[in-house]
């Protein structure tokens, strides 16, 4: 069954029935790794076909329905358009087949840009989903188009039963000029996935065009979501929604996609996207930075502005304060706060249920069903002890909640690695049967086919040692020609009066490497800048790296923690921040010694 974008088209409101029917018969009759696109939902102007398909075999198709209102009936063809009666008057219709050529010519262009993609073939046909080709031919419809390149009412059905595939196969063929000599590679269909859909490339993100733009795409470094990230950020509707799912599974692309998404559909609304770090918000920043309708602040920001504005007082961040969200919650009942079309929450497993219901109290509409918010968690990386349910906060998702399990970000060996160490503590849960709607057990990763080094532990002594191992670490790591944030340190937070994190900089400093300290108690506004800073060694706490990745990363200062649950979890998410390459160095007063020094 083909990958169909976005997935619930058959059910939404508003789609022509005739769609639908192409739709259901297309998915039915193509293979899994056959991607279609209903194009209009993506573009509100009219300047995109009804389907764009992508099969390996056989290349590109451009398909274009005849839509009818009312009571429409096809009366024949001439020059070049069709007659039809609807609700008895007669009038001319332009040729479906010749706007589905004018895309493919488009699409056509672009392709040819790339050299690899020489023997790829577009084709372009229409569908006819209320005549037979007999029909067709004794109303001399042919006379306008080619009917060959049609595909008619008892081909449809068909394919869509499965019980002859080869009529819409054979049109497919015609379309194209017959089935590729060798079928599409994997990375071949990446690059034309790109060129169809510019919006799904990661980095760097290519200008983006009216209509098929290839602007700016390399296909040596091309690196673009997989169909999986791109359906679930196309397919989702309104109402509340949840995504869970392992680290590196590609959630915040998601996320990052939904809001350009509804960004460029929705110009002239607010939409709001927010998490609990300010250098996470400050990466998700750069990356929406050409999304003027889009605001993207951290949730501390926000609920400071909203009491500000009421005129209360700011309860402050002590063991003792008031819940910060509890008093921006009064806030907004004493003034409105403003108000967003839609509210996308990134790593929401950091929140509390008064956090999120702050966030459900921004959006415009109230009826749960008509707002727009989005939660993006994934219970593995809760190290702020956070034990609730969605529903706790107001949240209703029941139903519409999708797991991600397969993790892009690090290799094989890396996921192995940090998710054995995170599951070694029987007391953390972890699903044997895997349920959507269970917020707190931990879904089970898979990786992906990425492989590499096995990740290092590298067993220290006192601090001066841990310190010479860390630097030993990032040197392995580090070159001349390094890019911006190549290297982290990352390091736990500990309990006592151990001066880790202004030695760890000290040295690093010592040994000329030019690094970026993200948790500088002396730069409050580091953090903002913690996904801008051009410095290829980016130094911070596990805590305030969640949600950023780097190709290498030395994790360290896992020292003494009052909560080892929680202290192992902030373990896990430094370890899964890196893409390629991973060095754990442990000092000796570490209760994870035992785990990790073999």
């Amino acid at each position: 069954m083909a990958v169909l974008i976005p997935e619930s088209l058959r059910n939404r409101k508003g789609i022509p029935e005739t769609v639908k029917q192409v739709a259901s018969a297309l998915i039915t009759a193509l293979e899994d790794n056959v991607t279609v696109w209903y194009e209009p939902e993506f573009d509100e102007t009219g300047t995109r076909p009804d389907f764009v398909v992508l099969d390996p075999h056989y290349g590109v198709l451009v398909i274009e329905v005849l839509k009818g209102t009312g009571k429409s009936t096809v009366l024949g063809g001439i020059n070049g358009e069709l007659r039809v009666s609807v609700d008895g008057r007669e009038q001319s219709v332009p040729s479906p087949l010749v706007r589905a050529d004018a895309f493919a010519e488009v699409l056509r262009s672009a392709i040819a840009a790339q050299p690899t993609l020489a023997h790829v073939r577009v084709g372009a046909l229409m569908v006819f989903t209320g005549l037979t080709r007999e029909t067709a031919e004794a109303k001399r419809i042919g006379e306008a188009i080619d009917l060959d390149r049609c595909v008619f009412k008892t081909d449809l059905a068909a394919a869509s039963a499965e019980s002859n595939t080869a009529p819409l196969f054979r049109v497919f063929g015609r379309a194209v000029g017959g089935p590729l000599k060798q079928a599409a590679t994997d990375d071949e269909l990446a690059l034309l996935r790109a060129i169809i859909h510019p919006e799904i490339i990661i980095h760097p993100r290519p200008t983006q065009g009216s209509l098929f733009s290839a602007a700016a795409i390399d296909g040596d470094e091309l690196k673009v979501m997989d169909r999986q990230q791109e359906r679930l950020a196309k397919s989702m509707g309104g109402g509340h929604r949840v995504i869970r799912g392992v680290a590196g599974s590609g959630k915040t692309l998601v996320l990052v996609a939904r809001a350009r998404q509804l960004s460029r559909l929705l110009p002239n609304r607010k939409i709001l996207v927010t998490c609990y770090t300010k250098s996470l918000a400050s990466q998700l920043r750069k990356q929406l930075a050409d999304c003027p309708n889009v605001d993207v602040r951290n949730l501390d920001k926000l609920m400071g502005e909203a009491i500000q504005d009421a005129g209360l007082e700011h309860p402050g961040y002590g063991k003792n304060a008031d819940s910060v969200a509890r008093r921006a919650l009064s806030a907004a009942d004493k003034k409105e706060p403003a108000k967003f079309r839609a509210v996308l929450v990134d790593e929401a497993q950091d929140f509390d249920s008064e956090d999120l219901q702050f966030c459900i109290r921004l959006l415009e509409a109230t009826d749960p069903d008509e707002q727009d918010l989005i939660i993006v968690a994934d219970s593995a990386q809760n190290i702020f002890k956070r034990n609730f349910r969605w529903k706790d906060a107001g949240v209703r998702a029941q139903g519409r909640t999708r797991l991600m399990r397969t993790n892009y970000r690090n290799t094989k060996q890396i996921l192995s690695f940090a998710y054995g160490f995170l599951t070694a503590d029987s007391s953390i849960a972890v699903q044997t049967k895997l349920d959507p709607d269970d917020e707190i057990g931990i879904i089970p990763a898979e990786a992906s086919k990425r492989s590499g080094a096995e990740p290092r532990v590298v067993a220290a002594g006192d601090l001066d040692d841990e310190l010479t191992k860390v630097v030993a670490a990032v040197k392995d790591y580090y070159g001349d020609r390094s890019r911006a944030r190549s290297v982290a340190v990352l390091y736990g937070e500990q309990w006592g009066a151990r001066p880790f994190a202004p030695a760890l900089a000290a040295a690093l400093g010592a040994a000329g490497f030019p690094y970026f300290w993200v948790t500088d108690p002396d730069q409050k506004g580091n953090k903002d800048r913690a996904g801008e800073t051009e410095c290829p060694v980016v130094l911070s706490t596990i805590r305030s790296a969640k949600g950023l990745e780097f190709p290498a990363a030395v994790v360290c200062g896992l020292g003494p923690h009052s909560d080892l649950v929680t202290a192992r979890k902030i373990a896990y998410v430094g370890m899964t921040r890196a893409i390629n390459d991973l060095t754990v160095v442990v000092g000796k007063d570490s209760p994870f010694r035992t785990d990790l020094v073999k």
